[in-house]
């Protein structure tokens, strides 16, 4: 088994663990405020990395390191925090499919500030991604307008989040500097925020719990690592194929555990959005691959 295929894999977990995060983040919306459980959830998450991987925290301290792990820190937390403020407004089943866009995103933010080249078929398939977006939002969805924009920008800052991680990847940072030291920030700028707002209290219930530690250790210090750790051997955009199985782990579970409906309309706008992001991503893949087999060879 190549390392490839091991990181592709391993980007599937991630995904899986996502898909089922956005059903999770949906039930601790309800039991608590958002704020104060995005401090909860990162506060945890740190602690559990920095246990475990304590004896290789020292390159976090490094100068480069410490601008890295603060610019992702930083942009990883809006990412969250507009992920769950999107998700506590919108549909899980929407919300899904709308964050998934940070496939769309990754190679716009690549073509607009690292100067990557695309072809005229990612501009077709970002046109296709709008349609499909006013194809599952409008009519039934239309009350979602806010969270529909929330979930836009946390897709955004997501795929913004991917490339950062490549690039500094690429410059030699350690896996473990770029999920614990980005951990840290992502914690401190939870109990900052959630002070004023909302104050910081412990779950009251058991489901409140549960929701903090899957959210905290599993999609947050775990999956964390795996994204920093795979995409060591593999390309950002190659990383964006996979991520497009997100929303339909997302889909299944808003049906099995809140029942959502979704319209014939919505369907249509969900199949093109798929289908867009594959041939996207595909094209993108390809092209990345062939990047990097060059780069190596030289």
């Amino acid at each position: 088994m190549n390392k490839q295929f091991s990181a592709d894999l391993l980007l599937l977990l991630y995904a899986v663990i996502m898909g089922v995060t956005s059903v999770v983040l949906k039930i601790a919306t309800q039991e608590l405020a958002v704020f104060n459980f995005i401090a909860l959830r990162f506060l945890l998450a740190f602690l559990v990395s920095f246990i475990i991987f304590r004896k290789r925290c020292g390159g976090i301290f490094s100068k480069d390191a410490r601008k890295h792990v603060l610019i992702v820190g930083v942009v990883t937390y809006l990412a969250h925090v507009t992920c769950t403020g999107g998700i506590s407004m919108t549909p899980v089943s929407v919300a899904g499919f709308l964050t998934s866009l940070q496939t769309i995103a990754i190679p716009i933010i690549a073509f607009l500030f690292m100067h990557r080249r695309f072809e005229r078929k990612t501009l077709l398939c970002i046109t296709g991604a709008f349609i499909s977006i006013c194809l599952i939002t409008i009519g039934n969805h239309m009350e979602y307008g806010t969270g529909m924009w929330i979930c836009l920008a946390s897709s955004a800052l997501a795929g913004l989040q991917i490339l950062l991680v490549e690039r500094y990847l690429a410059m030699g940072d350690d896996p473990v500097a770029l999920t614990v030291g980005p951990l840290a920030v992502m914690a401190l700028c939870g109990i900052l925020t959630a002070l004023p707002i909302s104050g910081i209290r412990l779950p009251s219930t058991a489901s409140g719990w549960l929701c903090i530690v899957w959210t905290g250790i599993i999609s947050t210090a775990f999956a964390t690592y795996i994204q920093a750790y795979a995409q060591r051997y593999t390309s950002a955009v190659h990383t964006g194929i996979i991520f497009a199985s997100i929303p339909v782990f997302t889909l299944i579970g808003g049906k099995l555990v809140f029942h959502e409906y979704f319209s014939s309309r919505a369907w249509i706008g969900t199949a093109l959005l798929l289908f867009c992001i594959v041939v996207m991503e595909c094209n993108a893949g390809r092209q990345a691959d062939a990047r990097m087999q060059v780069e190596k060879r030289v």
